[in-house]
């Protein structure tokens, strides 16, 4: 906070205004704010880390030699991108030996089902003759067996296929999964995986972070955590000295019995920062509440003068400057919460208060004051 003293020599006015403003009585030029009440509310910081939501160590879904890799560590990787090819040789001869096994299966298929067709049908024309004299015992036994066993041919030429097929989607999902491709945007960490090296089914050929989506997290004193509500904002102070607002996403219900704290996550837009504060494990100071809501007055940190009696503002009233002893409060980001000594709709000087006097006139511009709702920081006597 930048607080200038005030000069206390008030009986030397030579001392404080230049001689040829004295000699002009001209009207000092100072800007000025007005005093309004603000909402705030006492927090406390705790020191949290930036995590990842996804880190993944991307592995191979099938076995074989390495053909070629596509990345490098560090680099930026897009969802599908192929990171690692395997040698595809095998795989193809597979293919093809799975689907010259599934055309002979369908040809036995279909012999199979012929031979039942006429077993069937010499079966059939046997049973007609049952109250015949041409009808004969011993044939009708022997087709109807034929029949049964034609159908069992037939339930073995339909398993062949299925035995085909599954060996020919194994090769395609083989033949598929040796492009290894990025399951998500994300920042290469770690790289396993070199041309010519074995990979059997499982292995990492690369560790990848989701630099997109992070998360604060920070253990918080439980007496804290019990005040926090979920889908809440609070301010969250980056490396670099970068505010930004965080949303208190989950307080995970384990607590550790030595801190007495409970891990707390808070979800963050991070686009906007440059890439240097969004490096995993980098420090974040969360400013929690640790009370109700209140409203006070403030004013600007420039406001304040020290004088011989404890602190001090300006306040204009008819356009001259009158100095006023104030009490003051907490620290609200750029202001001072101030207990007493001005009201609301008070005009006080925030720039170009230095050279002022008592009494003095002054010609008086408003500036623009910067609206905050929170508070960090204990009291100021």
């Amino acid at each position: 906070m930048r607080l200038r003293l005030f000069h206390i020599a008030l009986l030397v006015p030579t001392l404080l205004v230049p001689m040829h403003a004295l000699a002009q009585g001209r009207a000092a030029v100072v800007f000025v704010d007005t005093v309004d009440q603000r909402e705030i509310r006492d927090t406390q910081s705790v020191i949290g880390q930036l995590v990842a939501t996804q880190r993944s160590e991307i592995a191979t879904r099938t076995e074989g030699v390495i053909e070629a890799v596509t990345f490098e560590v560090g680099e930026h990787v897009k969802k599908g991108q192929t990171l690692v090819t395997l040698d595809k040789s095998r795989f193809e001869i597979e293919k093809r030996a799975a689907e010259a096994s599934m055309d002979v299966a369908r040809a036995g298929l279909r012999i199979a089902e012929a031979k039942l067709k006429l077993a069937e049908l010499a079966f059939s024309r046997q049973e007609g003759l049952r109250k015949s004299t041409a009808f004969s015992r011993s044939r009708y036994d022997d087709l109807k067996q034929t029949a049964v066993q034609s159908r069992s041919e037939r339930s073995q030429a339909e398993a062949q296929i299925l035995n085909a097929q599954s060996s020919l989607n194994r090769a395609l999902y083989d033949l598929k999964h040796a492009v290894i491709v990025a399951p998500f945007d994300g920042v290469v960490i770690e790289r396993q995986a070199q041309p010519g090296q074995y990979m059997n089914t499982g292995n990492a050929v690369a560790t990848i972070l989701d630099v997109r989506n992070l998360e604060v997290e920070a253990d918080v004193p439980s007496n804290i955590v019990n005040g926090l509500t979920i889908g809440s904002k609070v301010t969250a102070v980056f490396e670099g000295g970068v505010r930004k607002s965080v949303t208190i996403r989950t307080a995970i219900p384990v607590q550790n019995v030595s801190t007495r704290t409970r891990p707390v996550r808070f979800t963050a837009k991070l686009d906007s920062l440059n890439a240097s504060m969004v490096a995993i494990g980098s420090s974040v100071t969360l400013q929690l509440p640790v009370s109700a809501p209140r409203k006070v007055i403030s004013v600007p940190k420039d406001a304040l003068l020290q004088g011989r009696g404890g602190w001090m503002v300006y306040v204009v009233t008819d356009n001259k400057a009158q100095p006023r002893p104030v009490k003051l409060g907490q620290a609200v980001q750029a202001r001072i919460e101030i207990l007493s000594g001005i009201r609301v709709g008070d005009v006080v000087v925030v720039r170009g208060n230095e050279r002022l006097r008592p009494g003095q006139a002054v010609r008086a511009k408003h500036v623009k004051a910067k609206t905050t709702n929170s508070t960090n920081g204990g009291k100021q006597g």
